[in-house]
């Protein structure tokens, strides 16, 4: 069977334009197939047409506009899916608009597709007394409970995203002064972190114990499960639920959160270096921000850091010939009747 526009430009930018040219992550490929695996679906059970029959010139801005009205309704999902499968049909209608220049037209129609304005989540992170109580739980007389303590603190310590974690290998530690370990970001960008002597301490004696200092054993992945493979992020998540809910048993009387994921640790970091002072640049540079307007979401999130330059800004104006206001009558009953 012929191949159609849709199904040549599509290969070419999954297989080719993302990884090659844009240089983007695994996850991210994995999940803008994902959307246009949607799409098929879409375009097969709605408008029966079958994804080998599929062009260009059957997809339109109002066929779009009804697919993501479709994934809202039927898919059941939530405005930040929604808006990050837009952004892929975004991405992909950038590209065909060069690649295909006499569909440029409706390519641009589509790209003015807005998105949806949803309610802007608070950053959730953990307080010290709350991260200190969890990193007391692992039982380190066991093998497992030190690896489930190394894991954690290097979560924390690092401000890792959760597959920066995974992808973790033997070669990636240095041990010697200055510890660092060198973390692979979004786009294959790389940058090395400093570890505190304690964190060191801990990973040291868990790579000896599991012989990943070994010469040959540079490749091995840093975590492992009881099958000899990367933790997976359900995996992760596991071991900081388990342990959240052991400190939650043994401090009934600390507020601690309904749950906790490892982006919850990475923002921890964050706000926990924030509140000590820490230069907002520097917090970037340790996060693997590309703009620091992105680091900027935890100078926003910290209302303790509001509350003191409030403090410091504010001046004692009111003495006692200040009028009380609802002493102004005439302002009162234009207020009463402003509404009506």
């Amino acid at each position: 069977m012929k191949q159609t526009d849709f199904a040549r430009t599509l290969t070419r930018f999954l297989s080719d334009y993302l990884p090659s040219q844009r240089n983007v992550s695994t996850n991210t490929i994995k999940s803008y197939r994902d959307t246009f695996k949607q799409v098929l679906i879409y375009f097969n059970l709605e408008l029966k047409i079958r994804p080998e029959h599929l062009t260009l010139g059957k997809i339109n801005a109002q066929n779009i506009k009804d697919f993501l009205l479709w994934i809202e309704k039927t898919r059941r999902v939530g405005i930040n899916t929604r808006n990050q499968r837009l952004a892929a049909i975004h991405s992909f209608y950038r590209y065909t608009q060069s690649e295909n220049p006499e569909n440029i037209l409706e390519c641009q129609r589509i790209l003015g597709i807005p998105f949806k304005k949803g309610e802007k989540k608070t950053v959730e992170f953990l307080s010290q007394e709350c991260l200190k109580h969890i990193l007391e739980q692992p039982d380190t007389s066991r093998k497992k409970g030190r690896r489930d303590l190394t894991l954690m603190a290097i979560l924390y310590d690092t401000g890792a995203r959760v597959q920066e974690l995974i992808d973790l290998k033997s070669r990636d530690i240095r041990l010697t002064q200055p510890a660092t370990i060198t973390l692979t970001g979004k786009g294959n960008k790389r940058r090395s972190v400093p570890i505190m002597d304690k964190t060191r301490g801990l990973l040291e004696n868990y790579m000896k114990e599991n012989n990943l200092l070994e010469n040959g054993k540079q490749d091995y992945p840093l975590f492992y499960n009881s099958n000899i493979r990367p933790f997976t992020r359900p995996g992760i998540t596991y071991i900081l639920k388990k342990y959240l809910q052991k400190a939650k048993v043994a401090h009934i009387d600390v507020l601690f959160p309904n749950r906790l994921h490892p982006h919850m640790i990475r923002h921890t970091k964050a706000m926990h270096l924030l509140e000590a002072g820490v230069n907002l640049i520097y917090i970037r540079d340790l996060l693997g921000h590309v703009n620091v307007t992105t680091t900027e979401i935890y100078l926003r999130a910290n209302t303790e850091i509001k509350r003191k330059a409030l403090e410091a800004a504010y001046m004692e104006v009111l003495t006692q010939d200040t009028p009380v206001w609802d002493e102004d009558t005439d302002l009162l009953k234009w207020l009463e009747q402003f509404c009506r």
